[in-house]
Order: C-alpha cells, then sequence, then structure tokens
C-alpha cells in the first residue's frame, strides 16, 4: 500500500474509504499521537505503562524537548522521535525502529551518550540524572528469544547491576502479538504495558476499545487521534514518502543478510526445530536454498 500510494498518490481516498487509522508507528504520526503538548498527561501514562513505573518511581510530569541540549531533535542523525524530561529533570527518550538491524543497538547506545554528554557543564560535577530509554521495535529483533518480547538492559559488572541510572527497555512490538496469540486468555500477561500494546494492536487490526480502557491507559480521544479523518492528504503522504524510505533501506539490508547475522539467525532457529526451512525464509527474507537442513550437514560431514 505504501508503494503503491508512493507512485500514486491521487489514489490515497480510495485508501480513506477503505481504512479506519492510521499507522501508529510512522515517525510523524507516533509524535502527533504520543508527544502532544495538548495531551501530556497521554505521555505520562504511555511511558508509566511501557517503562512499568510506580509509586514513588511514577513519573507524574513530562516536559517535552531539553532547551539545554540544543539540536538533539533537529539533528538529522538522531534517532529519537520523542525526548523529554520527567519533573525531577531525568531525560527520557523514546524511539520506534522500524526495520531489521544489527547495529541498531550501536546507534542507541552512541545517541544516548550524547544526552548524556550534554547534562554535564564544566562546572559541574559527574552527578548524573537517570536516564531512560524506550525502543518501540516493530520488527523482532531478537528471533532466537520467541518467548521474550520485553528486553530490560542496564549496565553490569560481574553478571550483577552496579549502575542504576540507565535503564534501556527494547520492546518487540509484533513478538508480544504472537505471544498473545498463542497463550490461553486466562494466562495472558496482565499489566498496563501489555493492555497499551493491545490498544496498538486494535488501531492497527481496526477493532474496538473500550472506552474505560483508553481512559485508564490513555484518554478518550486517543481513538479519535488515530482517525484518518483527522490528518490531511499532505500529512499523510509526507509520513508515506519517509516509509518508503524504510522499505527501501530494509530491502537493502535483506540483500546483506550473510553480513548482518540474519542468515546465521535462520539457521540457528531451523537447527533448533523452532521453524521450517520454508518459515525460516520466509521471516528473514533469504533464499529457502541457503538454508541447510540436519540431514544436508549431517551428509557434508
Amino acid at each position: 500500500m505504501v508503494k503503491d500510494l508512493h507512485k500514486h498518490p491521487e489514489r490515497l481516498p480510495e485508501y480513506r474509504k477503505n481504512y479506519t487509522n492510521v499507522y501508529p508507528f510512522s515517525d510523524g504520526i507516533f509524535k502527533m499521537l504520543m508527544a502532544n503538548e495538548a495531551k501530556p498527561e497521554r505521555t505520562v501514562k504511555f511511558l508509566n505503562a511501557m517503562l512499568d513505573l510506580n509509586g514513588k518511581n511514577a513519573i507524574k510530569t513530562f516536559t517535552l524537548g531539553v532547551p539545554e541540549s540544543p539540536g538533539v531533535l533537529n539533528d538529522k542523525t538522531a534517532i529519537f522521535d520523542i525526548y523529554g524530561t520527567t519533573e525531577a529533570g531525568n531525560p527520557v527518550l523514546i524511539e520506534v525502529q522500524q526495520n531489521f538491524n544489527t547495529l541498531f543497538v550501536d546507534r542507541l547506545i552512541y545517541y544516548t551518550s550524547r544526552v548524556i554528554s550534554r547534562t554535564v557543564k564544566k562546572s559541574q560535577d559527574y552527578n548524573l540524572p537517570h536516564i531512560y530509554v524506550l525502543s518501540i521495535l516493530t520488527e523482532n529483533q531478537f528471533p532466537l528469544e520467541r518467548n521474550t518480547y520485553l528486553h530490560h538492559s542496564q549496565l553490569a559488572r560481574n553478571r550483577h547491576f552496579f549502575y542504576e541510572k540507565l535503564d534501556i527497555y527494547l520492546v518487540e512490538v509484533e513478538k508480544f502479538f504472537t505471544i498473545d496469540d498463542r497463550t490461553k486468555p486466562e494466562k495472558r500477561e496482565i499489566t498496563n504495558r501489555a493492555e497499551m500494546l493491545r490498544i496498538f494492536r486494535a488501531v492497527l487490526e481496526e477493532k474496538e476499545i473500550p472506552i474505560e480502557k483508553l481512559k485508564n491507559l490513555l484518554d478518550k480521544d486517543f481513538i479519535k487521534d488515530v482517525s484518518l479523518t483527522g490528518y490531511t492528504d499532505e500529512t499523510l503522504l509526507n509520513e508515506v514518502d519517509g516509509m518508503t524510505n524504510l522499505l527501501y533501506e530494509k530491502q537493502g539490508s535483506y540483500l546483506q543478510g550473510k553480513g548482518d547475522g540474519i542468515l546465521e539467525s535462520a539457521q540457528l532457529m531451523v537447527d533448533a526445530g523452532i521453524l521450517t526451512a520454508e518459515k525460516a525464509a520466509e521471516l528473514f527474507k533469504i533464499r529457502k536454498e541457503d538454508l541447510l537442513s540436519k540431514k544436508s550437514k549431517t551428509a557434508e560431514i
């Protein structure tokens, strides 16, 4: 659909008739939804749910943008979609990772370190604030960990956490949906984070969301804000252009699968019996012929 609209923008009215909601994870739409200055409570609720912050650790107010860090949001190479501080002055960084990339963690750490360096002035000591990083992964980045969609990273020493001021949360959205689907309803995860992700799934699948759930987790206006009717053709076509670039970037990364370790990951999944060669080829966008069955490996030996 994105490719079609990129080539034929005149077809947008047809898509408006067939779809109700926008795609909430495109860069511009996500910022408009989750960094709405007119609705700061939405951002606070979203962050508390996704970062699992409760009680005295919960965020109470959130200010978008950090005057002390000029240029971060305008830097072409910056990857954070939302950047702000809590009432305690702690930076919170949110980004949406749209495609599989083995270097995305390197980029995440690099840009996080830039934010950290800006918090220390020459006349100050090195008492750093607590920094939270939330990365929403729309594609699975850790396919071998099929039962884990949430990855909480901290600095460790001898496998024990020793620095508590840096929390990085990586959330694999599609994997959460898959886990939810294969889990019996009575055993599914019951957390605000899980319920928040289910709201986004309902948006993607254009299903009705109970008003009470919206009020508790976000606000009642959220469903109106994801409606296509609230966006101009210009805005939607700009998002299409951005998503088209990501699609081509994604295809390029798949072509470099061997160098990026994609083929190796697919082979491990086949060897472990988690995926068939056909399914692994489809999932990792590689040729089935490049995967070896256990029988073939034995024959080679």
